[in-house]
């Protein structure tokens, strides 16, 4: 049997429009980042998508993001696993200001190595398989960095150029291991 997941990220929020790093630091959505996230809604309505379950991280911007989806409707369970990377002393800072953006590959050691965010999310995503039944679907809203690298470190899909604000990915497992279904971007054209 199978469980599905599918994987969304928060839609727009205010330091993405000024171009800050978020990391664990946390910015509320704005304007634009809430109609991004109904027209994901409306999506899945429209693709008669159904959760069984739910779970978010445990930052405003994913569990808002998460009721939006549900119209408020539907019990979650909130995951400090789902957190975004933390970028150490860059957190609220512009995001020019980040080490790769001038070819430095030394990454400041405040921040979260890659290695321990993506073993992060893979426990996060074995807490949501093991809390649903095969068969079932669950919705799993968090944040493009660590959703991005789980996605490119646990399956085929190695080129995966990342998630817009309120983007898709379904998984399916039949197992451990991750089957990447499709990308999708309801909202891509929200302005």
């Amino acid at each position: 049997m199978t469980k599905t997941i599918y994987l969304v990220r928060h839609g727009q929020t205010y330091f993405n429009y000024y171009h800050k790093v978020q990391g664990r630091c946390d910015s509320p959505l704005n304007e634009r980042g809430i109609r991004q996230v109904e027209k994901t809604r409306d999506y899945f309505k429209e693709n008669e998508v159904k959760f069984d379950k739910a779970f978010s991280s445990t930052q405003e911007r994913a569990s808002d993001t998460l009721e939006i989806i549900t119209d408020h409707q539907m019990p979650y369970t909130r995951l400090k696993d789902l957190r975004e990377k933390s970028y150490g002393i860059f957190e609220g800072r512009d995001e020019f200001l980040l080490p790769w953006n001038y070819g430095n590959t030394n990454v400041d050691p405040t921040m979260e190595p890659n290695e321990e965010v993506v073993a992060r999310m893979k426990r996060g995503i074995r807490e949501v398989l093991d809390n649903i039944e095969d068969g079932e679907t669950a919705l799993v809203v968090g944040h493009g960095d660590i959703l991005a690298r789980y996605v490119r470190s646990e399956t085929d899909e190695k080129d995966f150029s990342g998630f817009g604000n309120a983007s898709v990915v379904k998984l399916t497992f039949d197992g451990d291991k991750p089957h990447f279904e499709y990308y999708v971007w309801p909202a891509e054209d929200v302005q």
